[in-house]
């Protein structure tokens, strides 16, 4: 297996801030407090088949809580992919080990479907992911007034590749809506993310990213995080 040249430093910063200017964050704008945190990923995905793909995914989440951790969710699921891999059809489940509002660890199970398409045109990929995502939580562990509770996201992203480059920028808008509030169904939370994937070789790839969440409620703070993800692809 050949590894690709390392990257010229300048080139990889050109991609990377190409990747951040990008975000539309105007964080002095915003009346909500700022908190800031880290994600760390590593996932594997598997060719079952023309059709199937398996996806396992470990993330951990860092915030700025007492304890310095916020989450870790390991997902695993099917992938069954249409039109030469244009569209594609997935079911997930999710386990996540977190430290409440209430400052206590709580154990939640999650499960999603996704809905997705993905167009080429020239160095460019548009791309649209739909989910439908279902979590319970721990009653025990805290009071909730919505359990399961129920989120339908929209996910938008724009890659941008250059030819005969291992690396490519990406900017990511996610539009989280609530559909079984009591109060109402509504736009809840948006995240913003940009960053470079950059293929080390045939089967790796890491990301450098930076995420902005802002919610609907004021007074619910907004989180500014940077992050590294890890991919093998088998």
């Amino acid at each position: 297996m050949r590894l690709i040249p390392l990257i010229p430093l300048q080139n990889f910063r050109k991609a990377f801030i190409t990747g951040l200017l990008i975000l539309p964050v105007s964080l002095s704008a915003q009346s909500q407090a700022l908190y800031g945190g880290a994600s760390l990923s590593a996932s594997v995905e598997k060719e079952l088949s023309r059709y199937f793909d398996l996806n396992v995914e470990n993330e951990v989440r860092f915030f700025n809580n007492p304890i310095g951790f916020e989450r870790n969710v390991t997902d695993a699921g099917l992938d069954y992919s249409l039109f030469d891999r244009k569209f594609k059809i997935g079911v997930y489940y999710a386990f996540l080990y977190l430290y409440n509002d209430n400052r206590r660890f709580e154990a939640r199970h999650r499960s999603y479907f996704n809905l997705s398409y993905k167009e080429i045109v020239g160095q460019w990929t548009f791309s649209w992911r739909g989910r439908w995502q279902i979590t319970h939580r721990n009653e025990s562990r805290g009071e909730y007034k919505i359990n399961p509770k129920q989120i339908l996201k929209n996910k938008f992203q724009i890659e941008y590749s250059i030819f005969g480059k291992p690396w490519k920028s990406f900017i990511s808008c996610d539009l989280y809506n609530d559909i079984n509030n009591p109060a109402g169904n509504y736009l809840s939370r948006i995240r913003y993310q940009g960053g470079v994937s950059w293929r080390l070789n045939r089967t790796d790839y890491v990301d450098f990213f930076a995420r902005y969440d802002r919610y609907a409620d004021s007074r619910e703070p907004a989180f500014l995080s940077l992050g590294v993800s890890w991919k093998w692809k088998l």
